[in-house]
């Protein structure tokens, strides 16, 4: 599968998630995580559509759907702080620790804004979540329907420890995205050591 249908395929199962004002606002404890998913996804995609011409040229308005639609359904600090390790993370300063934050989550827009003009009219299904035992964590499969090809399934972790449901990890064909970035990161910030690994990426950025 080329590395671009990959990309569109993390980025719609990430903005199929919670992105409006009565979304963000909604007690987690009262909504499923599926039902977050399915009932902004018709929505989002209706935005996708009607700017479809306009996100083959225009960089600054994908990456501004994507930053609208993206950050906010997920945990970004935690979800940094996992790709480069408990390790590393405890090391940092607070400063590092926030121009980490911000570079990873720049390369992330800029790497999936790209993925918007590919859309072609893929369907996502949702399953009834599986919930942990406290409530606080559950994990949701996730389908993308194909014109004449097999479904392809992704699997993902949510929390509400922050009182929504935020996406903390997602796996596809097998491989986690946190696991996918930090393979990508270790060898350089053990070449380079915390500080230039930070300003490597801000150059990316």
């Amino acid at each position: 599968m080329k590395t671009s249908f990959i990309k569109l395929i993390v980025l719609f199962t990430f903005l199929t998630l919670p992105y409006s004002s009565n979304a963000q606002t909604t007690s987690a404890d009262n909504v499923s995580p599926s039902i977050y998913l399915k009932g902004v996804s018709s929505r989002l995609l209706a935005e996708i559509k009607q700017n479809k011409k306009e996100l083959v040229t225009d960089t600054k308005l994908a990456e501004k759907l994507v930053r609208n639609n993206l950050l906010p359904a997920i945990d970004t600090q935690g979800f940094a702080k996992r790709t480069i390790g408990k390790k590393a993370w405890t090391s940092a300063t607070d400063t590092q620790k926030t121009r980490f934050v911000n570079a990873f989550i720049q390369i992330v827009i800029n790497s999936y804004a790209k993925g918007l003009a590919l859309y072609d009219g893929q369907t996502f299904k949702f399953s009834d979540p599986i919930l942990s035992k406290s409530g606080k964590y559950a994990q949701v499969r996730s389908s993308m329907a194909q014109t004449g090809s097999t479904p392809i399934v992704i699997d993902y972790k949510l929390s509400n420890k922050s009182g929504n449901w935020k996406i903390i990890d997602l796996t596809i064909e097998g491989v986690s995205m946190i696991k996918s970035y930090k393979s990508q990161f270790s060898p350089t910030l053990a070449k380079l050591g915390l500080e230039k690994f930070i300003i490597d990426l801000e150059s990316k950025s």
